[in-house]
């Protein structure tokens, strides 16, 4: 039995290798992970461990417009005990696992439709593929970070009535 964690390019790749030998495989490959916030329960310290870089972290996060900022406080409050004041030179924040990751996450903050909308970090450090945990309020829906998976620090968090 294999087991792959990955994108569809890679999934692919491993499906062919396997099949030529009737290996039995399980193929993890991405999406969206969304979580919903409600106003009695809080994440905060949930999100930012591994810089979001783990299949199963927060790719977005739903709650309600009322309840969102205290929300975005809470984890702004849990990123600091964290990682500090300054940071993208955290000695705790980890990099971002490639250059061309680093370029397409990069690509996610840069597209015109979410660069208002960062409320916490954006910065980046590219010699050290260090991206700092960004929070962006209310993306649209049709913007680039919401149509791909994440599998970084980027967390958008979209709002509803209730």
């Amino acid at each position: 039995m294999y087991m792959s964690t990955g994108n569809g390019k890679v999934g692919r790749v491993v499906l062919a290798a396997a099949a030529k030998h009737l290996t039995p495989v399980v193929l993890e490959l991405g999406g969206k992970s969304p979580v919903i916030v409600a106003t009695r329960r809080i994440i905060a310290g949930k999100w930012g461990g591994n810089n979001g870089q783990a299949c199963v972290s927060p790719d977005y996060i739903i709650t309600t417009k009322d309840y969102a900022p205290k929300l975005v406080d809470a984890l702004k409050t849990e990123l600091k005990n964290f990682y500090g004041d300054d940071q993208l030179n955290s000695k705790d924040l980890s990099r971002i696992v490639s250059s061309n990751h680093f370029a397409r996450l990069t690509k996610l903050l840069d597209d015109d439709k979410v660069s208002g909308k960062i409320v916490h970090g954006g910065q980046r450090d590219e010699s050290n593929l260090k991206i700092a945990p960004t929070i962006l309020l209310d993306v649209p829906e049709d913007s680039l970070i919401m149509s791909e998976e994440i599998f970084g620090p980027l967390l958008p968090i979209l709002t509803v009535k209730s």
